[in-house]
């Protein structure tokens, strides 16, 4: 669940695109079957009457409403799904009422400042009266019985199909950067271990070099030992021997 709250973070952060107004008209059309009861006197007429997705497209092209106060209108349109009874219906225009009574209450309960009610009237392109949507905001709370708190799993379960390719792309990243660590890690073992088996080679041929420097020196000091010898000069053991001919008396042999 954690990747999917790293994913809703990054889906409140992006910009609004197509698909979330497909998203939303899909979510929208799910409260209510479908219908086609003509348009009392005083209702936006039939040939008038956008298309649910152009209208929700004006909205946020007029509004530039926040990310995250246009998606948690899906929250209160599920809400609104499970309270409204399974043969609830409407007239061709409640589809929109709806979805704009929800972002109203969206852009008021979360936001410090929105827009009033009168500048919503201005930006459905009088679609529908300062009246009408008072109305529809009543309406919408009584039946939501004044509970518009929205959680992050609420966002995260209602949301959900929004971000799976967010969830997908951050375990990818994560694999990738495992994969990557794993390839540092033994590349760096790797490393020392060159380093260690250079290090080796370099401390055997200290050694070898001290060897060969003390056996040639020692074969230096026996090659001398010989020269003087083939010289006919005087050897320790020769020397040791006139020392002691030398220590003996008169007369007297060794």
């Amino acid at each position: 669940m954690s990747e999917y709250h790293k994913a809703l973070k990054v889906l409140m952060k992006s910009p609004v695109t197509d698909d979330m107004i497909r998203f939303l008209t899909n979510c929208t059309l799910k409260v209510l079957p479908q219908h086609s009861y003509p348009s009392p006197p005083g209702s936006p007429k039939g040939n008038k009457l956008p298309s649910l997705m152009s209208f929700i497209s004006r909205l946020v092209r007029h509004t530039n409403v926040y990310t995250s106060t246009l998606l948690t209108t899906a929250c209160y349109l599920n809400k609104l799904k499970c309270i409204l009874p399974k043969d609830a219906s409407g007239l061709p225009s409640t589809v929109h009422r709806i979805f704009l009574a929800c972002l109203i209450l969206s852009a008021k309960f979360h936001n410090d400042s929105s827009p009033l009610n009168r500048h919503w009237a201005k930006y459905t392109d009088e679609l529908f009266t300062l009246e009408d949507i008072n109305l529809m905001e009543r309406q919408l709370i009584q039946l939501l019985n004044w509970d518009l708190r929205v959680t992050n799993d609420d966002l995260i379960l209602d949301l959900r199909r929004l971000l799976e390719p967010i969830v997908e792309d951050i375990e990818r990243t994560s694999r990738q950067r495992r994969r990557l660590q794993k390839h540092q890690l033994r590349k760096t073992s790797a490393g020392a271990g060159l380093y260690e088996h250079q290090r080796n080679i370099s401390v055997c041929s200290e050694l070898s070099s001290a060897t060969l420097v003390e056996s040639r020196s020692n074969s230096s000091l026996r090659l001398d030992k010989e020269i003087w010898n083939d010289q006919g000069l005087p050897t320790s053991d020769s020397c040791e021997s006139l020392q002691t001919q030398e220590a003996l008396p008169a007369g007297t042999t060794n």
